[in-house]
């Protein structure tokens, strides 16, 4: 009974072990002209899902552009951005891949910048 088991077992094992074949595939040219043009779009458009951190808000244009030229001189390593949505300006910076990547930074930025939090944006990773 063992040996039949474990003859059983060692079949399934080399069966199992001899599939190492190499796979040849043929594509169209034009699949890979495509797959150059996305190439090109990714390079210029680098944008992705991330997060950013709110700063503040205001339907006050010149009160969110002033409020940019402090977070400079406070963060000169982080990029800020205004953003329109109807009827607000929103002043946000950062560029952050995860989470938190923004937490961490959130840390920082409350200290000057109470009413801070995060957002998800689409985001710069390059």
């Amino acid at each position: 009974m063992r040996s039949s088991l474990f003859i059983a077992f060692l079949f399934i094992a080399l069966a199992s072990s001899a599939q190492n074949e190499n796979v040849t595939y043929h594509q169209e040219p034009r699949i890979a002209e495509l797959m150059d043009i996305y190439k090109l779009y990714s390079k210029k458009n680098d944008l992705a899902d991330g997060y950013r951190l709110q700063i503040s808000f205001s339907n006050d244009r010149q009160e969110v552009y002033n409020n940019k030229a402090k977070v400079y001189k406070d963060f000169p390593s982080d990029r800020a951005y205004v953003e329109y949505e109807q009827p607000y300006y929103k002043l946000r910076i950062g560029d952050f891949a995860s989470r938190l990547q923004a937490y961490e930074k959130l840390n920082d930025v409350i200290k000057k910048y109470p009413g801070a939090f995060v957002v998800r944006d689409k985001v710069r990773l390059r």
